[in-house]
């Protein structure tokens, strides 16, 4: 077999991205790399050091990888305890809306060991683990072949470099939402990243709706209105008993006053079993007695002032319904 021959075995392993050392490896003369790297030539330099064996534009696996090679110690491609993806790479793979289509990323994140030297370059860019011997999580292979972090993880590295906490926010909610991580994992990652450290007010937020028990972007707006305007904090998400039995889990539950709000947010009411349980709570509710105001997003941006003038009312005049049978809980984060 020849070294081309070879090549083009690894190629094929590797989805034709390859690094300078392989090639070396196998035999290839430098000059050779160099002919075949030449404007026009049938590959193309794609970081230092890693080489597509293909003209043209790259895939979006293709960046991934050539990515992972890039910040690979010298001579060896993408392996489990080397590199591993991070960041909006990880999270639209996930699927999580907000972080956009895999193959429209701008920039690939991965997460090297802290005695790695090597740079943010091009469309890479860099996090460094801690320098501490459990700081580099072992990661998990993905379907494609490639290694990644966890979506904790990953949220806790693209924190401080999104263009706002909204879009954080966001990403944190159709994490958990989606039960693509469990809460409790999602904070632990948040208060013990570099993004701690940093102060990030975003994190800082998210952390504290996390512990609230806050599971949207739509509960967590609906707080910052609840506190403008004045309103004692509910408990969001709690468990309600009814004589000692499950009643419902409203989005947010005044105890005091006995008065549940439910925030009917379309983004989380697209399959019909998600838009069933919710008719379901409601219904409930209802049937229990308790007032439930009920409210979308949209309303509780463009019309607060009736959404916060409902809920005085029924705080003021309660406790309604059957409160002297009902008990609650928060909670655990899981």
């Amino acid at each position: 077999m020849t070294p081309l021959d070879s090549v083009r075995l690894l190629g094929a392993d590797q989805q034709h991205i390859v690094t300078r050392a392989q090639l070396i490896e196998r035999g290839v003369p430098s000059g050779t790399i160099a002919h075949r790297l030449r404007p026009g030539g049938p590959w193309q330099k794609v970081l230092p050091r890693v080489i597509c064996l293909q003209s043209g534009r790259l895939t979006a696996h293709q960046r991934l990888r050539a990515a992972l090679s890039y910040a690979a110690p010298k001579g060896e491609g993408p392996r489990p305890g080397g590199v591993l993806l991070t960041g909006l790479a990880v999270l639209a793979d996930a699927g999580l809306p907000s972080a956009g289509h895999p193959a429209d990323l701008d920039v690939v994140d991965v997460l090297i060991p802290a005695g790695r030297r090597v740079a943010s370059r091009d469309f890479v860019r860099v996090h460094r683990a801690p320098a501490r011997a459990s700081a580099m999580p072992s990661g998990f292979e993905r379907d494609d072949g490639l290694w990644s972090v966890g979506i904790a993880r990953a949220l806790a590295d693209v924190a401080p470099f999104l263009g706002s906490g909204r879009h954080f926010r966001a990403l944190c909610a159709e994490a958990v939402q989606g039960r693509f991580c469990e809460r409790s994992d999602l904070l632990g990652r948040l208060l013990a990243g570099p993004t701690a450290a940093a102060g990030l007010p975003r994190v800082q937020q998210v952390a504290d709706e996390l512990t609230c028990g806050i599971y949207s972007i739509a509960e967590g707006e609906a707080r910052e209105l609840f506190r403008r305007g004045g309103l004692p904090e509910p408990l969001w998400n709690p468990v309600l008993m009814l004589d000692g039995r499950y009643l419902a889990i409203p989005d947010a539950f005044w105890p005091q006053a006995c008065v549940a709000l439910e925030i009917d947010s379309r983004a989380w009411h697209l399959r019909p079993a998600d838009y069933e349980r919710t008719l379901t709570r409601g219904n409930r509710l209802a049937a229990a007695r308790l007032p439930v105001v009920r409210a979308t997003p949209h309303q509780l941006r463009t019309d607060a002032a009736t959404v916060l003038r409902e809920l005085r009312t029924l705080l003021a005049t309660g406790p309604h319904g059957p409160y002297h049978r009902l008990t609650w809980t928060k909670q655990r984060l899981s």
